[in-house]
């Protein structure tokens, strides 16, 4: 079984952040997001990577915009594979290319239809950048 361990998770407390876009636009977010309060590995064999995510982590699932969450909401059959891109992406594991495969091969593991997989997927690889925190 590629996954190891159960999705379980407590949410944290809401924030509202101020985002500044250009020099003189800003809009408030709401921020919801949840402690991971058990580890979970993913093992990939088409790449040969084994990813844990480890308690006390946070994620916000999957990062879809509002208006489309009554096609793709934030908690699905992907949820796991959205912890841990999330991961991948906060701690700068992997470059992006390799974090965004891991996320497509990990939903693919977990069912999810190949249409939602290859819409997240191509989402990511286009819109991912603004989220990335790569340290490589």
């Amino acid at each position: 079984m590629p996954f190891i361990g159960d999705l379980v998770v407590k949410q944290l407390p809401v924030k509202v952040v101020r985002k500044q876009f250009l020099w003189f636009f800003s809009c408030k977010k709401t921020v919801l997001e949840w402690q991971i309060y058990e580890d979970l590995t993913y093992r990939d064999d088409k790449l040969g990577i084994i990813v844990t995510v480890v308690k006390g982590a946070a994620t916000d699932f999957a990062s879809i915009p509002r208006p489309f969450w009554p096609i793709l909401p934030p908690v699905g059959r992907y949820s796991k594979a959205a912890v841990v891109h999330d991961y991948c992406y906060r701690n700068g594991l992997f470059d992006r290319q390799t974090a965004d495969l891991l996320f497509l091969h990990a939903m693919e593991e977990l069912g999810v239809a190949k249409w939602k997989r290859l819409v997240m997927y191509n989402a990511v690889r286009v819109f991912g950048f603004s989220a990335y925190r790569g340290l490589i």
